[in-house]
C-alpha cells in the first residue's frame, strides 16, 4: 500500500459536480430543462463571478442539447473546459450500465463521447467517472486503459471499505488506479459537514490525497463553496482546494505507487447498493437491448463487407441505430428502474430500430449477394453466418413462388450436399403449385460468409440416424435422451449419468418494487411440479408433439390459477374447481437431431400485479461456484450466497441474485449443463438449481422511499404478453471443455436465409474467419475517421492463445490501435501480416483492435 506523507496533513480535493440522469423520476425534457437552466447556466456565472471555482461535467449528450438549443451558452462551457475550469470526467456520450450492455455496446458510448469532447473541446478525457452505474463488471480495467482513461473513480460495488484507492485488476490482468468513493459522490454536498465527511474520507485514504466530491444527481452549483473552503482552511492545517478530479489522481500518483491491487468485478453490497434484482425489472428492455444489439452489430459487420466490395456504407443509418441503443443502455434506462413515462423515449428507440433495421439490414445482405454474383441462375436459397467461426445451426427460410413454378419443396443441394428440410408451413395456388413455404433446415455456414443452396423438388438422399427416435414420451439423439411428461410442463434431459428437470416455472410471491425483490415465504408460491402454497395449480390444457426428420417440437399450453377445490387432502382427491386465472403459457421445446442442446420458447400471458416468474433448471451437479457471461468474457460466481449469514453489517445483503450476458454454466469439472438466454440477465444458483428470471411484477419505484421516490408505476406491473427464449446445452466437462461461449453465441446469433433470384453465387464463401474459436469476434466496422476498417476479437475461453486472422482480403496496412482506433504505445502487439493472413497472440480474455486499410 502506498504509505502516506510524513507530515499527515495532505490536502483535500473538493470537487463540484453535478450528476445527470437522462431519464429516472423525470422525462427526458424535464431533465434539459433542470441541468440547463438552473446548473449549467448557473455554473457559468459562477465561474465568470468567482476566479477559484471549478466544476466538473459527466456526458455528452447534455452538451449536444446545450449546443443545438443554446449555442450563447455552450461557448462559455468550451471557454471553461479550454481553460480547465470545467472539466469532462467520464466522457461517455450517456453513462451507461456496465453489467447488463454488451461490451461492444461500452465501448461505443466512450467512443461517441470521446470524439465528442475532443471536436468540441480539443481536449482528452482521463478520468472515467462512474457515480451511479449499479455496480462494475470485471473487464473495466481493460477497456478503460484501452479507450484511453489513466483513471477510475466509481460509487458502487466495491468489495474492500479500505483503502479506497487501488489497483483495480480486470480479468486480462490490466490494471488501472482507482478511487472508490466511500460517502459517495455527495461527500462534500453538505458544506456543514466538512468535518465529518473529512473523517471518515481520511480513516479509509490510502494517501493523504483526500477526494471530496461535492453534488449530487440534479443538484445545483452552490455560490457559497467557496467562502467554506476559506473557512475551513482557517481552521485546519490539512489545507482544501477547490478541484477537478484529475488533479487528485495527480496527486495520489505523486504520492506513491505501491496500492493494493483488488480482481474483479464490483458488484459486492457490503458497502454501497448494486441493485441486482433490477436485472429483472421490466423485462421488455432487457430483451430489446439485446435484440437490437446482435442485430446492429451483424448489420454493421456485413455493411464493412459490402464497404469493402463496393464502398457503398450506410453511415447515417448505422450512427442513428447507435445513438438510440447508447441511450437505452442508459444507467437508469437499461436497468429500468425509473417512473413509467421515461421508458416512452426507450420505447420510441426500439421502434426506430426495428423499422431502421429491418430496412438496411436486408439491402445490405442483398447487395453483398449482387457484388458476389456471377451471371444469372446459380441458387435458390442464401444462407449467412456471422459469426467467425464455421457455424452448424438451424435455419428458417420464407420462399414465395410465381403460379405452376414449383410443386412441391423436399430437400437443398449446394454442391454435392443434400440437405433435409422441414416444411413448417405452406400455401398452395389452385392449380397445386406452391404459392409460399416457410421451411427449416440445419445448415453448415463458413466463418463470416454465406452458403448457397437450390431447392429440390424430389426427396434428398435421407440421413439415417437410428439415435433419433421418439418413443412413448421418450425423445432420443445421438446428444441426449429427453423424457416428456404430457401431466407437466417440464422435460427431463439424460446426458451420460447426469440428468437435468429442466423448463420448470416457478411462481413466487413479490412484494418489493423496482430496486429490490422482496418476500415474506422461504418456499416458493406454486412450482409446476406442484410445491408451494396448497391453494394455487398449473393445469396442462393441452399437449402435443410436431415431428419431422430434423427436431421434435413438444407443444404445451397451461394455466396457473391462484385456486383450485378441493385444496385439502389433494393426495387423495383429484381438484374439481379452477379459479383465478391470472397466467397463462405457451411452451415450446425443441429437440434436434444434429444440435447438440435443447432450445425453449416460452409464452407468457401475465394479468397478476405482484410476482416473481422463474424458470428453473434442476440438477444433480455440487460445486461452490459458477460462471456466467459477461462483457468480452466470463467470470466466476459462488453460489448458495442467499444462504451465507454475514457477520458485518451490509448494505445489501448477498442474495446470490446476479447479471449474466448469454449464459451460465454449472459444473463439477466432470459434467455440466449451460442454460443459454436471448435477454434474461437476472441468474441464481442455489440447491443444484439454475434460475432465471421471466418477469418480476411490481408496482412501485421505491416502495419505502428510499432508493428513490415513491411513486407509483403501474406499467411494472408487466400486464403483457412475452416470449421468452432460452437453451439448455448439456456436456462434459467444464465450460471450457464444453465452449459455453461459443455455443451461447452460435443461439444468439442465429443464422439467417433468404430467398434469391437471377443471380448465380460461389457455393460458399468465408469473408473472415478467426481461429481457434475461442477467439470471438466483435466488431467489423468503417473506421470513424477515414475509409479504412476496424476489427475487434476477444479472447473468451481464460486461455492464451496464438491467433490466426484470414480475410477475403488482402490489406495493404494492419496496425493495432486502442478501443476508440486511436494509435496508443500501451496495445503495442507483434502482428505478422502475409497476403490475406494476420497472425498474432493473445493473453487470457484480451480484447485487440486492428485498424486495416485496404
Amino acid at each position: 500500500m502506498a504509505e502516506k506523507r510524513k507530515d499527515g496533513k495532505g490536502e483535500i480535493y473538493l470537487v463540484p459536480h453535478t450528476h445527470y440522469d437522462a431519464i429516472w423520476v423525470f422525462t427526458k425534457e424535464d431533465y434539459f430543462h433542470i441541468n440547463i437552466t438552473f446548473i449549467l447556466k448557473n455554473v457559468v456565472e459562477l465561474l465568470e463571478k468567482t476566479k477559484d471555482y471549478k466544476f466538473m461535467i459527466e456526458q455528452t449528450f447534455l452538451l449536444e442539447e446545450v449546443e443545438r438549443e443554446y449555442p450563447e451558452l455552450f461557448l462559455k462551457i468550451a471557454k471553461y473546459i479550454k481553460e480547465g475550469r470545467i472539466e469532462i470526467a467520464n466522457g461517455e456520450y450517456l453513462m451507461a450500465d456496465t453489467m447488463i450492455p454488451s461490451g461492444e455496446t461500452l465501448v461505443r458510448e466512450i467512443l461517441a463521447g470521446k470524439k465528442y469532447v475532443k471536436e468540441k473541446f480539443g481536449v482528452d478525457v482521463p478520468v472515467m467517472w462512474q457515480a451511479d452505474s449499479f455496480g462494475l463488471n470485471a473487464q473495466l480495467p481493460q477497456i478503460y486503459k484501452k479507450c484511453g482513461y489513466k483513471h477510475v473513480a466509481f460509487r458502487r460495488g466495491a468489495p474492500i471499505r479500505k483503502p479506497s484507492e487501488f489497483l483495480w485488476e480486470g480479468l486480462d490482468r490490466t490494471r488501472i488506479l482507482s478511487h472508490w468513493m466511500p460517502l459517495g459522490y455527495r461527500a462534500g454536498l453538505n458544506l456543514s459537514k466538512f468535518d465529518e465527511s473529512y473523517s471518515k474520507l481520511k480513516e479509509c485514504a490510502a494517501t493523504s490525497c483526500i477526494l471530496m466530491p461535492s453534488g449530487s444527481g440534479v443538484t445545483m452549483p452552490q455560490p457559497e463553496t467557496g467562502d467554506a473552503v476559506k473557512e475551513w482552511n482557517r481552521k485546519h492545517d490539512v489545507k482544501m482546494k477547490i478541484a477537478t478530479v484529475s488533479e487528485f489522481f495527480s496527486a495520489l500518483e505523486k504520492e506513491g505507487r505501491d496500492f493494493q491491487v483488488v480482481k474483479g468485478e464490483m458488484y459486492c453490497g457490503k458497502y454501497s447498493e448494486v441493485f441486482p434484482d433490477c436485472c429483472s425489472s421490466r423485462m421488455w428492455i432487457k430483451q430489446g437491448l439485446s435484440k437490437y444489439e446482435d442485430w446492429l452489430l451483424r448489420c454493421e459487420r456485413w455493411s464493412t463487407i459490402s464497404f469493402l466490395l463496393s464502398r457503398d456504407y450506410p453511415c447515417d443509418e448505422l450512427e442513428n441505430c447507435w445513438r438510440k441503443i447508447l441511450f437505452n443502455a442508459f444507467h437508469d434506462a437499461a436497468p429500468g428502474t425509473g417512473m413509467d413515462d421515461g421508458y416512452e423515449e426507450v420505447r420510441q428507440h426500439f421502434n426506430v430500430l426495428n423499422t431502421t433495421l429491418s430496412s438496411v439490414f436486408p439491402s445490405v445482405l442483398q447487395s453483398v449477394v449482387e457484388k458476389e454474383s456471377e451471371g444469372k441462375d446459380g441458387g435458390d436459397v442464401v444462407v449467412f453466418n456471422s459469426l467467425s467461426w464455421k457455424v452448424r445451426n438451424w435455419c428458417e427460410v420464407e420462399l414465395n413462388f410465381d403460379v405452376g413454378k414449383v410443386r412441391d419443396v423436399r430437400g437443398l443441394k449446394s454442391g454435392k450436399e443434400e440437405a433435409e428440410i422441414e416444411v413448417i408451413k405452406f400455401a398452395r395456388y389452385e392449380d397445386g403449385s406452391l404459392r409460399f413455404a416457410k421451411i427449416g433446415f440445419v445448415a453448415a455456414v463458413p466463418a463470416l460468409g454465406y452458403k448457397v443452396y437450390r431447392i429440390l423438388e424430389k426427396k434428398p438422399k435421407a440421413h439415417h440416424d437410428k439415435d433419433f427416435m421418439m418413443r412413448g414420451n421418450t425423445i432420443k439423439n445421438r446428444f441426449f435422451t429427453v423424457e416428456t411428461d404430457p401431466s407437466r410442463g417440464v422435460v427431463d434431459i439424460v446426458h451420460g449419468k447426469n440428468s437435468y428437470t429442466a423448463n420448470q416455472l416457478v411462481v413466487e410471491e413479490e412484494t418489493g418494487d423496482l430496486y429490490y425483490h422482496r418476500q415474506s415465504l422461504d418456499y416458493p408460491v406454486k412450482t409446476e411440479e406442484g410445491a408451494g402454497v396448497k391453494y394455487g395449480s398449473f393445469r396442462v390444457e393441452n399437449f402435443y408433439v410436431d415431428k419431422s426428420p430434423l427436431r421434435y417440437v413438444i407443444n404445451i399450453r397451461t394455466n396457473y390459477f391462484s385456486l383450485r377445490w378441493p385444496y385439502r387432502l389433494t393426495e387423495k382427491r383429484e381438484p374439481l374447481i379452477w379459479r383465478h386465472k391470472f397466467l397463462s403459457f405457451t411452451k415450446k421445446i425443441i429437440i434436434y437431431r444434429d444440435i447438440p442442446r435443447v432450445d425453449f420458447v416460452t409464452h407468457v400471458d401475465n394479468s397478476h400485479p405482484r410476482l416473481r416468474l422463474r424458470v428453473r433448471f434442476s440438477t444433480d451437479i455440487e460445486s461452490s461456484d459458477y460462471v456466467c457471461g459477461t462483457q468480452f468474457g466470463a467470470v466466476r460466481r459462488k453460489t448458495e450466497l442467499a444462504k451465507h449469514k454475514v457477520k458485518d453489517k451490509w448494505v445489501e445483503e448477498p442474495t446470490g441474485i446476479f447479471p449474466s450476458l448469454g449464459w451460465v454454466d454449472y459444473s463439477d469439472g466432470k459434467m455440466g449443463l449451460s442454460v443459454i438466454h436471448k435477454g434474461i440477465p437476472e441468474n441464481e444458483v442455489k440447491d443444484g438449481n439454475v434460475h432465471l428470471t421471466l418477469l418480476r411484477c411490481v408496482s412501485m419505484l421505491s416502495s419505502d422511499g428510499k432508493t428513490g421516490p415513491a411513486v407509483p408505476v403501474p406499467d411494472a406491473r408487466e400486464f403483457k404478453k412475452y416470449v421468452f427464449r432460452y437453451s439448455a446445452y448439456p456436456h462434459r466437462g467444464d465450460w471450457q471443455e464444453g465452449s459455453s461461449y461459443k455455443h451461447a453465441h452460435e443461439y444468439n446469433t442465429g443464422l439467417v436465409g433468404f430467398q434469391i433470384t437471377d443471380v448465380k453465387l460461389p457455393l460458399m464463401k468465408s469473408f473472415l474467419k478467426i481461429e481457434p474459436d475461442n477467439v470471438v469476434l466483435s466488431a467489423l466496422k468503417k473506421a470513424e475517421d477515414k475509409n479504412e476498417v476496424i476489427l475487434r476479437f476477444y479472447e473468451s475461453g481464460g486461455r492464451r492463445s496464438d491467433v490466426c486472422v484470414t480475410l477475403f482480403m488482402e490489406p495493404k496496412s494492419v496496425k493495432v490501435v486502442n478501443l476508440i482506433e486511436k494509435d496508443d504505445r500501451n496495445v503495442k502487439k507483434d502482428v505478422k501480416v502475409k497476403g490475406g493472413v494476420i497472425k498474432l497472440e493473445m493473453k487470457a480474455f484480451e480484447i485487440v483492435t486492428l485498424r486495416l486499410k485496404f
